[in-house]
């Protein structure tokens, strides 16, 4: 057991509910104590002195403010970070992750990154599913579509779909802000259009509905990235283990560390360019059964494998064997 000291991110949206998860997850088999920066240093000066943890935990660390992060190490109290959001904001983690005693990333490229910059822990740790959340169920029939795709329409993500609607005959639900992305196929029959952020249940009926769940994945040199470094994101998002997780077959961009977490054909199904997603797509959508065993096999892989529980428990052992 290990006293762990929590340090909200304070972004809200999807983190929130990826705090409330690994809170409650670490609080299975370790005493947690929950902090909001917020409160100000004396605050956290007060907690750890009546507390004393071993570690201290925030993801993504941008608003966490840096004289806390100094004064825990001079407690001698462990800090750690979880960029979920590698490589597109390098420009500000290449200078926090030397702040940190153990900096852990979801991408293998900026792994690469602080290892070569000197980080002596720096760890590759990819999200993971919830399954009390992502898990099949059936639904009714305004979460069910041919293809599915929810996220942000990122520039690629709007081509994808304007090619597969000018291109297929099958129907297409996407969720996020889309509207105004694709204005000009709002009266096609064959869109729907689901607008704005639904939480993870919503977002677990919306994959479950679908024969196929798209996922493409954000674009390194995106405009609204900070990533001055250009480094080039090789792994995939935590929307592959949450679409697994719900025993929906996914085509998904491929990316090269897909490897390392799912078998290629057998567990998962990629496509490179329009014409493969054109064709995968037409070859899965005519074969249930080879798309439900795929689907079956992903879901069974991420229980093994890509829950939260599985993350913690490699991240906390992670910290105890460099320690030793």
């Amino acid at each position: 057991m290990m006293k762990i000291l929590f340090i909200t991110s304070s972004y809200k949206g999807i983190y929130d509910y990826f705090e409330e998860w690994i809170v409650s997850e670490l609080r299975k088999n370790h005493e947690v104590e929950f902090f909001h920066f917020k409160d100000g240093l004396s605050n956290l000066q007060l907690l750890t002195r009546k507390f004393n943890p071993e570690v201290a935990l925030t993801l993504v660390g941008f608003k966490l403010p840096i004289q806390m992060v100094h004064w825990l190490k001079k407690q001698e109290v462990k800090t750690a970070v979880w960029f979920t959001e590698d490589p597109y904001f390098m420009d500000r983690t290449q200078l926090l992750s030397k702040y940190f005693d153990y900096v852990f990333t979801i991408d293998s490229a900026a792994l690469e990154y602080y290892k070569n910059n000197g980080h002596l822990h720096a760890y590759q740790l990819p999200l993971a599913a919830e399954p009390h959340v992502f898990k099949p169920k059936v639904v009714e029939t305004k979460y069910k579509s041919d293809i599915c795709l929810v996220g942000f329409p990122y520039p690629d993500r709007v081509q994808f779909i304007q090619f597969l609607l000018q291109n297929t005959v099958y129907n297409i639900k996407v969720v996020g802000n889309w509207s105004n992305r694709l204005f000009r196929f709002r009266s096609n029959p064959k869109l729907m259009i689901h607008e704005g952020w639904v939480p993870p249940t919503v977002v677990a009926d919306f994959y479950n509905g679908a024969k196929i769940v798209l996922n493409t994945l954000r674009p390194f040199n995106l405009k609204q990235n900070q990533n001055k470094l250009g480094i080039v994101g090789k792994s995939i998002n935590n929307r592959t283990f949450d679409a697994a997780a719900c025993g929906s077959f996914q085509l998904i961009q491929y990316k090269e560390d897909l490897q390392h977490y799912f078998i290629e054909n057998e567990e998962i199904v990629s496509f490179k360019n329009n014409q493969e997603l054109c064709q995968k797509i037409d070859y899965f959508l005519k074969s249930e059964v080879e798309r439900q065993r795929i689907a079956d096999n992903a879901r069974k892989r991420v229980l093994r494998e890509h829950t939260f529980e599985k993350r913690l428990e490699k991240m906390l052992e992670l910290i105890k064997d460099s320690t030793k």
